[in-house]
C-alpha cells in the first residue's frame, strides 16, 4: 500500500507548507516588533493580530493536514505493527476522521463470524482506492493501532 516514496513525498510537502506559512508569519512578526521600537502602536498590534490569524488559519488548513497523514504513513512504515489473520465482513461507506486522518472503518472476523467478540476493528486510508475485498474472503492485515498499512490475500488451503 505505502512505500517509501510516499513517506519522502508527504515529508518534502510538510516541509514546504510549513516554511510557506512561516516566512509570511516572521514577516508580520517582524512588522509588529519594528512598530512596536518606533512607537507605531496601531500598526504593531494590527500585525499582531494579522499574523496570529495567519498562523492559525494556515495551520489548521494547510499543514497540520499533511502532519497528519506524514504521522500515519511513519507509524505504518517504521512503527511497531502487527499482522492479523481472518475472514472479511465488511468495510462502511462512509470515511470517518481518526487522529487527522479519514479512514473507511472494516470489520475482520478472526474466529467464528457468526461471534462478535471474534470481530476485529481496522481503519483502511480514505485516500486509496478501496479494495474489492468480498465478505467471507481471508485476508491478512498489517496494521500499527488499528491503521492498516498493507494486506494480502490468503490463499485457500485445498
Amino acid at each position: 500500500m505505502y512505500s517509501e516514496q510516499d513517506y519522502q513525498a508527504i515529508s518534502a510537502q510538510y516541509k514546504s507548507r510549513l516554511s510557506a506559512v512561516c516566512l509570511p508569519a516572521a514577516a508580520l512578526l517582524g512588522l509588529a516588533v519594528f512598530c512596536f521600537v518606533r512607537r507605531i502602536i496601531w500598526l504593531g498590534i494590527a500585525s499582531t493580530i494579522l499574523c496570529g490569524a495567519v498562523c492559525i488559519f494556515c495551520m489548521e488548513l494547510f499543514v497540520l493536514p499533511v502532519k497528519h497523514y506524514r504521522r500515519h504513513l511513519d507509524n505504518v512504515l517504521h512503527g511497531r505493527v502487527r499482522s492479523t489473520t481472518g475472514a472479511f465482513k465488511e468495510m462502511e461507506e462512509k470515511a470517518v476522521p481518526r487522529e487527522g486522518v479519514k479512514y473507511y472503518p472494516m470489520m475482520l472476523s478472526v474466529g467464528n463470524p457468526d461471534n462478535p467478540e471474534d470481530d476485529r476493528l481496522f481503519y483502511y486510508d480514505a485516500n486509496l482506492p478501496r479494495p474489492d475485498w468480498k465478505a467471507g474472503e481471508i485476508i491478512t492485515v498489517t496494521a500499527h493501532d488499528k491503521a492498516v498499512g498493507a494486506w494480502s490475500r490468503e490463499e485457500k488451503a485445498s
